[in-house]
């Protein structure tokens, strides 16, 4: 984990991620790029869905996970998906 990480960074690493990889930012990073006011999880969620990805906070870490873009035939995060009837 490199301190000092630019945005610029984050975005090319988001987008070399291969489908299940995980990216792990230090809480410091996370708070000088997205910032630490009430709103800075929904900018850092936002983030990561342009980037195919889901932000998961940590302990003095963020972790960004690529989705797996053919679960499901999309790119969308499902959960309890209902079980398929035969």
């Amino acid at each position: 984990m490199k301190e000092g990480l630019t945005l610029a960074e984050l975005r090319a690493r988001l987008d070399r991620l291969g489908d299940g990889a995980v990216l792990r930012i230090s809480d410091r990073d996370y708070e000088r790029l997205f910032g630490i006011n009430e709103i800075a999880a929904a900018k850092v969620a936002q983030f990561a869905r342009k980037h195919h990805c889901v932000s998961v906070p940590g302990a003095a870490s963020v972790y960004f996970r690529k989705l797996n873009s053919n679960a499901y035939g999309s790119v969308e995060l499902v959960q309890d998906a209902p079980p398929m009837s035969s």
